[in-house]
């Protein structure tokens, strides 16, 4: 009985349970573009293999239920955001605190997730991997934010300004890792990000790796 229970709070869907467990810790993961148009694990010329499985199974965990679709190809960020906001109001009004709902963004996902956090003000939790552009900065986010971004990424820049913009947040903030491999070092499962990650969804400091 005490393995079933745990199965039903562990492991990876493409949508939340119909019936979810308030005790339960929800993350849902938003991959990086190239997913959309290569399939589920592309190869990057310069960046190498992007395996979102094995992302995806880093995550998952005892009490760790990990939401994830792979998109269509050439999806459009806002029309994605809402499907996803509908998905977090759901659980939410099924009575799971919004400390337990962490919406995990790597690259377009992070995009994707800030669209999120403009949209609804509940106080859940927002990752951002290597998501905020050196050029632009979109404010006005809601709820507890953190952000991780790899050094020598010639893509991305700091969510700072971001930060800035968004008066209404109620906590943020930003690690920066230096294990090289540029916007694909969140390509695969590194303790760099993945411990600070993990410690955050399960409601803690981002504890450095």
């Amino acid at each position: 009985m005490l393995l079933f229970a745990a199965l039903l709070t562990s492991g990876v869907l493409a949508a939340p349970p119909a019936q979810p467990d308030p005790s339960a810790r929800y993350v849902f993961y938003l991959h990086g573009k190239i997913i959309e148009n290569a399939g589920r694990k592309p190869n990057h010329p310069r960046w190498g293999v992007y395996d979102y499985d094995a992302v995806l199974a880093a995550l998952a965990g005892p009490g760790r239920l990990v939401i994830s679709q792979q998109r269509k190809p050439n999806t459009r960020v806002g029309t994605y955001a809402r499907v996803v906001a509908a998905q977090v109001e759901e659980l939410l009004a099924a009575g799971v605190p919004a400390d337990h709902v962490t919406v995990v963004g790597f690259s377009k996902g992070g995009v994707i997730a800030q669209h999120i956090s403009r949209k609804l003000a509940a106080p859940i939790r927002y990752a951002l991997l290597a998501s905020c552009s050196k050029m632009t900065s979109s404010g006005d986010l809601h709820g507890h934010i953190l952000s991780i971004r790899e050094q020598s990424d010639t893509m991305m820049g700091s969510c700072a300004a971001a930060f800035k913009d968004s008066p209404r947040l109620a906590e943020h903030h930003e690690l920066t890792i230096a294990i090289g491999g540029e916007h694909g070092a969140f390509y695969r499962p590194h303790r760099a990000w993945l411990k600070p990650l993990l410690a955050w969804i399960d409601g803690k400091a981002p504890a450095r790796s």
